[in-house]
């Protein structure tokens, strides 16, 4: 077993007190002790580096190390640095008084989009433990474990260490994502438009401080669907942008109905392949609308593309970044936190023309915000073909668990779905109030989101245009991460919390 490394210790000692240096020693250690400074199995530096670190003789050094071990504070072992006794809380247990102060749990805490991960639990606090999580935008993570994950971060790992940084990411992973997206998405772009973003939010923040300073001002104004994603909504107002609500209806964004002249925001955050909750595509002759607005008013399209691998119903049409002629209209936002995991926090952008030099410039000033391991074992997952072959087997997967809930609702007196052609999610409208079906669906053992949170600005409860086609009353559920025979047991429960 590989030893643990030993730790640096913070003494400062008094030649004017009057207690021995052996003994001030030994009060400092005991302290750090105490007070979970230092914790059992913690190893120390040998006598010869303390006393070389305080300046002191090393039989000081022995002398104050033999009375901790005398007292059971340390344990000392042949050819083993001196280590905090393991068995310390029995030798010395803890008193209530004394228990050390511990961080919540972040696995409680509120998924705001992750890293890079995506924050797809809105206005939910974390669930009790005893609840089962629905929460919506939970892939089915545990089925990523296996022999090609750990072959690839063991290749990562054997990876130089001291190469240059690469302002947009490296070559490998950006090579590696232009084959993707010409294989997932037939989306031909060189890798020199990709670069490596920490996620969606990430992405975003970086475009939007782009176009900012390419229009040498601070403060944009964002166009964002609504209803839509909750997550990517906070970013804008985060960095002080105002928002701009934009209409939705059965079949995404209402192109007819976007503000122009002055009124036109300086960009546009749209979701044409799966939109967000309410599960509709964007047309083509939507699509071609949508630029030619965007041409002749000069507006920005973030393209969001999550989930669009994960499709169960049609063909999925061209992505308005193989649409624009111009190459200089539409930035194009993805993520892997849906196709493999929220906790790799890996994402990409496929910048337009004229914004590759300024995010380039901003890269190299603040940064790359993802490590070289997760770019080198991403590229490695990319290049092998996992990607490809997990996607396939995970939307046979999911398209199984969305079928079920299908079924289950299928019967259902008081609730409906809305379209479900893609995505982990099921939006289901309710006759009973929203609240009344959270405290059901709670007495239910089940933690669900609120529908009302994917309604932008104030309108809880209520659609924010009579477009819309769905009531805006009700909760969005993850089918993904329960297993097939869990679902099967949690779905009874959850239409009947629903009303039946």
């Amino acid at each position: 077993m590989t030893p643990r490394a030993t730790i640096d210790l913070t003494l400062v000692l008094d030649r004017s007190d009057p207690r021995p240096l052996p003994v001030q020693v030994a009060d400092g250690i005991r302290e750090q002790i105490t007070r979970f400074m230092l914790t059992p199995g913690d190893a120390l530096p040998s006598t010869r580096v303390l006393a070389n670190q305080l300046k002191i003789s090393r039989g000081t050094a022995v002398a104050a190390y033999d009375q901790l071990l005398a007292e059971g504070y340390l344990l000392a072992s042949q050819g083993k640095p001196t280590t905090v006794h393991p068995q310390l809380d029995r030798i010395h247990p803890v008193t209530l008084d004394q228990q050390p102060i511990r961080q919540p749990d972040p696995r409680h805490a509120v998924a705001a989009h992750a890293s890079g991960t995506r924050p797809t639990r809105p206005a939910d606090q974390g669930p009790p433990t005893e609840l089962v999580d629905l929460r919506p935008g939970q892939p089915d993570a545990a089925q990523v474990a296996g022999t090609a994950w750990r072959s690839a971060w063991r290749h990562a790992a054997q990876q130089p260490t001291g190469a240059p940084e690469q302002p947009l990411g490296s070559s490998d992973l950006r090579n590696a994502v232009a084959e993707h997206l010409r294989l997932m998405r037939a989306l031909p772009v060189p890798s020199s438009h990709i670069a490596v973003t920490a996620g969606a939010r990430e992405g975003l923040t970086l475009l939007l401080a782009a176009a900012a300073a390419r229009n040498n001002r601070t403060q944009l104004r964002i166009g964002l669907e609504s209803p839509g994603h909750p997550g990517l909504r906070q970013v804008p107002t985060a960095h002080g942008h105002t928002v701009v609500p934009c209409t939705v209806d059965s079949h995404g964004l209402r192109v007819d109905l976007l503000p122009t002249g002055r009124d036109a925001p300086d960009v546009l955050i749209v979701t044409p392949s799966h939109q967000y909750p309410l599960g509709g595509s964007l047309t083509l002759d939507r699509r071609l609308a949508l630029l030619e607005w965007a041409q002749r008013w000069d507006v920005l399209i973030v393209e969001d593309d999550f989930d669009s691998e994960l499709r169960y119903v049609g063909t999925p049409l061209p992505t308005l970044s193989d649409l624009d002629t111009s190459r200089e209209q539409v930035a194009l936002l993805g993520t892997f936190s849906t196709l493999l995991t929220p906790s790799l926090a890996t994402g990409y952008l496929v910048l337009p023309l004229n914004l590759v030099g300024d995010v380039t410039r901003l890269r190299a000033t603040l940064g790359l915000p993802v490590a070289a391991t997760t770019q080198y074992a991403l590229a490695h997952l990319l290049d092998s073909g996992y990607v490809r072959r997990h996607t396939q087997r995970m939307r046979a997967t999911y398209g199984r668990r969305r079928a079920a809930v299908q079924q289950a609702f299928k019967q259902a007196d008081h609730a409906h779905l809305t379209p479900m052609h893609g995505g982990i999610d099921a939006v289901i409208d309710t006759d009973l109030p929203e609240d009344t079906v959270v405290h059901r669906c709670q007495e239910a053992g089940l933690r669900v989101g609120r529908q009302s949170s994917y309604w932008a600005w104030g309108t809880r409860g209520k659609p924010a245009s009579p477009l819309a086609t769905t009531t805006g009353q009700g909760i969005v559920v993850g089918f993904a991460q329960a297993g097939d025979d869990a679902l099967r047991d949690l779905l009874p429960r959850l239409v009947q919390a629903c009303g039946g």
